[in-house]
């Protein structure tokens, strides 16, 4: 099984046994302009119900939910909303908490990428925007390398659209490597980590060019 994830937003083109060449893009509604071929992993009722992780049912992650850009209908302005929301109402970056759910974070605020990311992705699903979270890694300039990383995805029209509510831009660029994606139902959280725990200890990255 391929370790990097290939779609939309990140093509892997083998080199050898050994190496792989990733390009990554952004992508927004209207950018690409066309999907060529229809997408493999349109959302299922998993990408859009609540769950033991992503607690769309929650009373505080629905009214948390409600407040943000109420009474738009546009799928794409709602998600970049409550991705700023997320990233401006967790005060605490608690790199300590350990996997919190969407309503635990509802509540305490705190957390670090895999809090905001959750948080995302059930706020989505309450305002009916499929969503699921994104598993890889990010590169951090200050450190001059990559490091673990969770974000959202959410359908938006006919794509899978990636956002990022530890940075609240409004998505993502080429910084994100995806290495899976996940529902997060009826799974165990710490499996979903599983293939980046693998990939962090084989890994040797090399960007090749940026435009």
């Amino acid at each position: 099984k391929a370790l990097f994830a290939n779609g939309l937003t990140q093509t892997v083109r083998p080199l050898d046994d050994q190496a792989v060449e990733v390009t990554v893009q952004a992508v927004r509604p209207d950018q690409p302009s066309s999907v060529a071929e229809p997408p493999s992993d349109v959302p299922t009722d998993a990408d859009r119900q609540a769950s033991t992780m992503l607690q769309s049912d929650d009373p505080a992650v629905r009214k948390m939910a409600a407040a943000v850009a109420a009474g738009e209908s546009d799928a794409w302005t709602i998600a970049g909303a409550l991705e700023s929301h997320v990233k401006k109402s967790i005060r605490l970056k608690n790199y300590a908490t350990a996997m919190a759910t969407a309503a635990e974070v509802a509540q305490s605020l705190e957390g670090d990428c895999t809090e905001h990311a959750m948080l995302l992705a059930a706020l989505c699903r309450v305002r009916n925007i499929p969503a699921r979270v994104a598993i890889g890694l990010v590169y951090y300039p200050s450190a001059s390398g990559f490091a673990y990383h969770m974000w959202t995805e959410a359908w938006i029209k006919d794509r899978w659209i990636p956002l990022d509510a530890t940075l609240g831009l409004g998505g993502i660029g080429a910084a994100h490597l995806k290495l899976a994606d996940s529902s997060l139902e009826g799974t165990s959280a710490y499996a979903e980590l599983l293939p980046v725990i693998q990939a962090l200890g084989r890994l040797r990255l090399e960007i090749v060019s940026v435009e």
